[in-house]
């Protein structure tokens, strides 16, 4: 019994490791075989027939795979597949290439791309695309001539040759042919923003351009539907751009509610309808049934995100927060009257900087008419005024600082310096400033102890009677000496 369950382990045990084994080798057997046995001269080992690479003769004989290995790739992208007269669009070419290939770049200049009319090209500096390819973006400005008829074009593909370098063997490669579509009318959806908050504002543009030739169907533009957005405000523009008809249409929108499954609300496609004048359509006019033959053209639908944290509710939010509209008046008295007081406010305070600076920098309306005769009367006056006999010493020096300063402004004036630098000007040097002899040679030595005598009087601890009286009487000699200056 117990030889019995032995061998039926070992034998259970050998069943399953042959079932294992088969079932490891035969995926490798369907796998590499039917691909060694049908793959073709010069194929990539990965190759197999349920995935087969794409492949492209060379002009050396050999096939490489499309993805980044041949030497060359051409991609082109276009902005608009559909394109009106009058409208340009671009074509941007992307050149591709490995390391050590030449392209042949004069050939840029010599493509041609039917029925479109190339009116410029610009040609981008070569940059790095990776550690083995350097790539180079190429752009084409095309446009559809007037004579070119509606309808679907292809724009032929184009080929650049190489060199490479290093095998010092050649090459072409072709790009892709891009089909458009020269259509006479051409609508266009743009918002100036996609992430709002309930309640603001979104500005919609749709703009119309089409051929002479084009009528649209203005009743069916009156109803566009822009649910669950509501239509605020509306402005219709016109404008000929040469043998195109531009209709511009802004739409102020808003949004209240966030109602229904749709959390992200969007814009819908807008319904264009128009019909072309053709001899039928004339006929039609002329005729008692008015029917024409409508085609349509839409919009791409726009998606709005909606940036709050408001759950959908059914309470409508329009008195919570409306759209912000202000009234003309309301515009005036908040934003250009205060705006205007601010200007005026402004060029106020220009005035005034501008007039004490002048003040400032030029003599004063008194200085201006001071002459030689008033300071002189002024200086008598001040003597005049003098007390010949008085008790109090702080009265007799202010009455002497008067008498210096009317000494000063008088001898200043005659010698044609400003009062500032009159009295400013050190006693010492006070007749230096007589630069152009002025003062009468005899008068000088009386002037020099005149200003001496003032100046220990007003800045000494004592005023002796005798001493003011000297003084005084120097001045009327200098009085005397310059009371007819030249």
């Amino acid at each position: 019994m117990k030889n019995t369950f032995f061998t039926t382990i070992v034998f259970a045990a050998f069943l399953g490791t042959g079932i294992v084994s088969a079932n490891a080798q035969e995926p490798a057997k369907t796998s590499l075989e039917p691909a060694q046995a049908n793959q073709p001269q010069g194929t990539s080992p990965w190759t197999t027939l349920a995935e087969p690479a794409e492949l492209k003769q060379d002009e050396g004989g050999g096939s490489n795979p499309l993805l980044m290995d041949r030497p060359l790739e051409i991609w082109t992208f276009i902005d608009n597949y559909r394109i009106i007269t009058g409208k340009t669009l671009h074509l941007t070419v992307q050149l591709i290439w490995k390391l050590g290939i030449t392209i042949n770049l004069e050939e840029i200049n010599k493509i041609n791309l039917p029925p479109c009319r190339i009116e410029g090209i610009v040609i981008g500096e070569r940059q790095i695309f990776d550690n083995e390819h350097d790539y180079q973006v190429i752009t084409y400005t095309l446009s559809m001539p007037s004579e070119v008829k509606d309808g679907i074009y292809t724009l032929p593909s184009f080929a650049l040759t190489y060199r490479n370098e290093v095998d010092k063997t050649e090459g072409k490669t072709s790009s892709s042919p891009i089909t458009i579509k020269k259509t006479p009318i051409i609508v266009e959806g743009k918002v100036d923003r996609d992430v709002v908050n309930i309640g603001d504002r979104i500005n919609y543009a749709l703009t119309i351009r089409h051929e002479k030739g084009v009528n649209l169907l203005w009743e069916n533009l009156e109803k566009q539907n822009f649910s669950p957005f509501e239509v605020l405000k509306k402005h219709t523009e016109k404008r000929t751009e040469g043998n195109i008809e531009r209709v511009t249409i802004s739409y102020a929108l808003s949004i209240y509610e966030l109602g229904g499954k749709k959390k992200t609300p969007e814009i819908p496609a807008l319904t264009v309808l128009y019909y072309q004048d053709t001899p039928a359509q004339n006929v039609r006019k002329h005729s008692s049934m008015e029917t024409f033959d409508t085609k349509e053209i839409k919009t791409s639908p726009i998606p709005i995100i909606i940036n709050s944290l408001l759950k959908a509710v059914d309470v409508p939010l329009e008195g919570m927060k409306g759209p912000v509209c202000y009234s003309e008046r309301s515009l005036f008295l908040h934003g250009y009257l205060p705006m205007g007081a601010g200007v005026m406010l402004f060029i106020f305070l220009c005035v005034m900087t501008l007039r004490a600076t002048s003040r400032r920098f030029s003599p004063s309306q008194n200085q201006a008419q001071e002459t030689p005769q008033t300071s002189l009367a002024r200086l008598k006056n001040t003597l005049a005024s003098f007390p010949s006999a008085s008790e109090d010493a702080t009265a007799d020096a202010k009455h002497l600082q008067e008498v210096s300063k009317a000494l000063r402004s008088y001898l200043g004036i005659i010698m044609g310096i400003s009062n500032e630098t009159a009295q400013s000007a050190a006693t010492a040097n006070f007749l230096i400033h007589d630069t152009q002899s002025r003062l009468q040679g005899d008068a000088l030595p009386v002037i020099q102890t005149a200003l001496k005598s003032l100046d220990r009087l007003v800045f000494g601890t004592r005023i002796e009677k005798e001493s003011a009286d000297k003084a005084m009487q120097e001045i009327q000699e200098i009085i005397r000496l310059t009371g007819s200056p030249p």
